[in-house]
Protein backbone atom coordinates (compact mmCIF):
# COMPACT_ATOMS: atom_id res chain seq x y z
CA UNK A 1 0.00 0.00 0.00
CA UNK A 2 1.40 3.41 -0.89
CA UNK A 3 2.61 5.74 1.86
CA UNK A 4 0.06 8.03 3.05
CA UNK A 5 2.70 10.44 3.60
CA UNK A 6 3.92 10.48 -0.14
CA UNK A 7 1.77 13.71 -1.64
CA UNK A 8 3.25 15.44 1.59
CA UNK A 9 6.89 14.29 -0.01
CA UNK A 10 5.89 15.35 -2.93
CA UNK A 11 5.21 18.74 -1.93
CA UNK A 12 8.09 19.33 -0.21
CA UNK A 13 10.23 17.96 -2.95
CA UNK A 14 8.53 20.37 -5.44
CA UNK A 15 9.30 23.08 -3.30
CA UNK A 16 12.65 22.00 -1.34
CA UNK A 17 14.01 24.98 0.61
CA UNK A 18 17.46 24.02 -1.30
CA UNK A 19 16.25 25.12 -4.49
CA UNK A 20 15.47 28.69 -3.51
CA UNK A 21 17.34 31.35 -4.79
CA UNK A 22 18.63 32.53 -0.66
CA UNK A 23 19.94 28.67 -0.36
CA UNK A 24 21.49 28.11 -3.66
CA UNK A 25 23.31 31.80 -3.69
CA UNK A 26 24.47 30.60 0.19
CA UNK A 27 26.00 27.26 -1.65
CA UNK A 28 27.56 29.60 -4.23
CA UNK A 29 28.82 31.98 -1.44
CA UNK A 30 27.24 35.33 -2.98
CA UNK A 31 24.68 36.49 -0.01
CA UNK A 32 27.06 39.14 1.79
CA UNK A 33 27.96 38.35 5.42
CA UNK A 34 25.66 41.16 6.29
CA UNK A 35 22.54 39.59 4.89
CA UNK A 36 23.64 36.26 6.85
CA UNK A 37 24.04 38.21 9.71
CA UNK A 38 20.56 39.99 9.13
CA UNK A 39 19.06 36.19 8.17
CA UNK A 40 20.90 34.95 11.88
CA UNK A 41 18.66 37.24 13.85
CA UNK A 42 15.48 36.65 11.71
CA UNK A 43 16.08 32.90 11.82
CA UNK A 44 16.27 32.53 15.62
CA UNK A 45 12.99 33.96 15.99
CA UNK A 46 11.61 30.83 14.66
CA UNK A 47 14.50 28.84 16.11
CA UNK A 48 13.33 30.07 19.69
CA UNK A 49 9.83 29.28 19.36
CA UNK A 50 9.91 26.15 17.73
CA UNK A 51 9.77 24.10 21.32
CA UNK A 52 6.27 25.66 21.23
CA UNK A 53 5.40 24.10 18.25
CA UNK A 54 6.18 20.78 19.30
CA UNK A 55 4.36 21.03 22.27
CA UNK A 56 1.44 22.28 20.71
CA UNK A 57 1.71 19.06 18.48
CA UNK A 58 2.40 16.83 21.04
CA UNK A 59 -0.90 18.19 23.10
CA UNK A 60 -2.76 16.72 20.03
CA UNK A 61 -1.66 13.31 20.57
CA UNK A 62 -4.22 10.49 21.85
CA UNK A 63 -1.34 7.30 22.25
CA UNK A 64 1.11 7.68 24.74
CA UNK A 65 3.85 6.18 22.63
CA UNK A 66 3.39 8.97 19.86
CA UNK A 67 3.74 11.81 22.93
CA UNK A 68 7.31 10.12 23.99
CA UNK A 69 8.16 10.63 20.55
CA UNK A 70 7.64 14.66 20.57
CA UNK A 71 8.70 14.80 24.01
CA UNK A 72 12.16 13.21 23.02
CA UNK A 73 12.34 16.33 20.16
CA UNK A 74 11.88 18.46 23.10
CA UNK A 75 14.21 17.38 25.35
CA UNK A 76 16.20 17.87 22.10
CA UNK A 77 15.37 20.87 21.83
CA UNK A 78 15.61 22.65 24.94
CA UNK A 79 15.45 19.98 27.29
CA UNK A 80 19.84 20.22 27.73
CA UNK A 81 22.63 22.57 27.50
CA UNK A 82 23.57 24.03 25.53
CA UNK A 83 19.92 24.48 24.26
CA UNK A 84 19.24 24.28 20.34
CA UNK A 85 18.18 28.19 20.57
CA UNK A 86 21.96 28.76 22.07
CA UNK A 87 23.54 26.70 19.35
CA UNK A 88 22.06 29.19 16.49
CA UNK A 89 23.39 31.88 18.94
CA UNK A 90 26.98 29.96 18.71
CA UNK A 91 26.33 30.25 14.93
CA UNK A 92 25.16 33.79 14.66
CA UNK A 93 28.32 35.09 16.96
CA UNK A 94 30.66 32.87 14.08
CA UNK A 95 29.44 35.43 11.66
CA UNK A 96 30.29 39.02 13.47
CA UNK A 97 27.12 39.10 15.19
CA UNK A 98 26.75 39.60 18.98
CA UNK A 99 24.36 36.92 20.97
CA UNK A 100 22.17 39.56 22.08
CA UNK A 101 21.86 41.44 19.04
CA UNK A 102 20.85 38.34 17.24
CA UNK A 103 18.14 37.53 20.10
CA UNK A 104 16.88 40.90 19.97
CA UNK A 105 16.28 41.71 16.05
CA UNK A 106 13.24 43.30 15.35
CA UNK A 107 11.01 40.53 13.17
CA UNK A 108 10.33 41.15 9.63
CA UNK A 109 6.65 41.06 8.39
CA UNK A 110 7.83 37.78 6.61
CA UNK A 111 9.35 36.30 9.97
CA UNK A 112 6.02 37.06 11.51
CA UNK A 113 4.12 35.54 8.99
CA UNK A 114 6.24 32.35 9.77
CA UNK A 115 5.68 32.61 12.97
CA UNK A 116 1.85 33.15 12.62
CA UNK A 117 1.75 30.01 10.31
CA UNK A 118 3.47 27.78 12.64
CA UNK A 119 1.48 28.92 15.50
CA UNK A 120 -1.93 28.58 13.18
CA UNK A 121 -0.76 25.22 12.09
CA UNK A 122 0.39 23.35 14.62
CA UNK A 123 -3.52 24.63 16.52
CA UNK A 124 -5.66 22.72 14.25
CA UNK A 125 -5.17 19.04 15.20
CA UNK A 126 -2.83 16.36 15.32
CA UNK A 127 -2.26 15.72 11.33
CA UNK A 128 -2.08 19.27 10.14
CA UNK A 129 0.28 19.82 13.30
CA UNK A 130 2.81 16.89 12.84
CA UNK A 131 2.73 17.69 8.66
CA UNK A 132 3.86 21.25 9.69
CA UNK A 133 6.20 19.92 11.76
CA UNK A 134 7.06 17.25 9.30
CA UNK A 135 7.73 19.90 6.71
CA UNK A 136 10.52 21.40 8.47
CA UNK A 137 12.44 18.66 9.76
CA UNK A 138 12.57 16.14 6.76
CA UNK A 139 13.92 18.86 5.12
CA UNK A 140 16.72 20.08 7.72
CA UNK A 141 19.23 17.43 7.52
CA UNK A 142 20.19 18.33 3.97
CA UNK A 143 19.93 22.02 4.74
CA UNK A 144 21.91 21.64 7.27
CA UNK A 145 24.61 19.84 5.89
CA UNK A 146 24.51 22.62 2.79
CA UNK A 147 24.80 25.41 4.53
CA UNK A 148 27.54 24.10 6.82
CA UNK A 149 29.89 23.00 3.59
CA UNK A 150 28.69 26.37 2.36
CA UNK A 151 30.17 28.46 5.25
CA UNK A 152 33.57 26.45 5.37
CA UNK A 153 34.29 26.15 1.18
CA UNK A 154 32.68 29.64 0.45
CA UNK A 155 33.50 32.14 3.06
CA UNK A 156 36.39 30.16 5.12
CA UNK A 157 34.03 30.11 8.05
CA UNK A 158 35.22 26.98 10.00
CA UNK A 159 35.08 27.86 13.99
CA UNK A 160 33.50 24.35 15.50
CA UNK A 161 30.84 26.27 17.59
CA UNK A 162 29.79 28.41 14.50
CA UNK A 163 29.13 25.07 12.99
CA UNK A 164 27.38 22.72 15.90
CA UNK A 165 23.85 23.75 15.20
CA UNK A 166 24.26 22.47 11.77
CA UNK A 167 26.22 19.10 13.12
CA UNK A 168 23.70 18.83 15.31
CA UNK A 169 20.70 18.99 13.10
CA UNK A 170 22.27 17.09 10.20
CA UNK A 171 21.61 14.08 12.49
CA UNK A 172 19.33 14.74 14.83
CA UNK A 173 16.64 15.66 12.52
CA UNK A 174 16.47 12.41 10.53
CA UNK A 175 15.19 11.13 13.65
CA UNK A 176 13.20 13.64 14.20
CA UNK A 177 11.51 13.07 10.71
CA UNK A 178 11.48 9.76 10.80
CA UNK A 179 9.40 9.03 14.23
CA UNK A 180 6.52 11.83 13.11
CA UNK A 181 6.91 10.18 9.68
CA UNK A 182 5.27 7.37 11.39
CA UNK A 183 3.37 9.12 13.71
CA UNK A 184 1.79 10.73 10.35
CA UNK A 185 0.73 7.80 8.57
CA UNK A 186 -1.17 6.72 11.70
CA UNK A 187 -2.69 9.69 12.10
CA UNK A 188 -3.52 9.94 7.82
CA UNK A 189 -4.95 6.34 7.90
CA UNK A 190 -7.69 7.67 9.93
CA UNK A 191 -10.21 9.74 7.09
CA UNK A 192 -9.85 11.83 4.18
CA UNK A 193 -10.56 14.75 6.01
CA UNK A 194 -7.01 14.29 7.78
CA UNK A 195 -5.44 13.67 5.06
CA UNK A 196 -6.42 16.69 3.19
CA UNK A 197 -5.59 18.88 6.13
CA UNK A 198 -2.21 17.46 6.21
CA UNK A 199 -1.45 18.33 2.86
CA UNK A 200 -2.63 21.65 3.33
CA UNK A 201 -0.98 22.09 6.18
CA UNK A 202 2.67 20.91 3.99
CA UNK A 203 2.14 23.41 1.31
CA UNK A 204 1.17 25.95 3.97
CA UNK A 205 4.18 25.66 6.00
CA UNK A 206 6.90 25.05 2.67
CA UNK A 207 5.10 28.30 1.26
CA UNK A 208 5.54 30.34 4.52
CA UNK A 209 9.31 29.21 4.19
CA UNK A 210 9.77 30.33 1.12
CA UNK A 211 8.29 33.82 2.06
CA UNK A 212 10.72 33.77 4.77
CA UNK A 213 13.56 33.57 2.83
CA UNK A 214 12.34 36.05 -0.26
CA UNK A 215 12.73 38.37 2.22
CA UNK A 216 16.90 37.88 2.34
CA UNK A 217 18.01 40.17 -0.87
CA UNK A 218 20.21 37.75 -3.02
CA UNK A 219 22.44 39.95 -5.60
CA UNK A 220 22.87 38.55 -8.69
CA UNK A 221 26.39 36.67 -9.12
CA UNK A 222 29.06 38.34 -11.80
CA UNK A 223 29.19 34.78 -13.28
CA UNK A 224 25.54 35.24 -14.00
CA UNK A 225 25.49 39.07 -14.61
CA UNK A 226 28.15 38.26 -16.65
CA UNK A 227 25.85 35.90 -18.81
CA UNK A 228 23.02 38.14 -19.70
Amino acid sequence: MPSRVAPIDAVLRERHLLKHPFYVAWSHGDVPLATLRDYAGQYYHFESNFPRYVAAAYSHLARPEDRRVLLDNLIDEEGRSPTHPELWLDFAQGLGLSRRAAASATPLGATRELLGAYDRLTSLGPAPALAALYAYESLFPAIAAEKSRGLREEYGIRGRRTHEFFRVHTGADVEHSRAERTILEHELDRSPAARAAALRASRASIGAWWNFLDAFPVPMPPRAAGRA
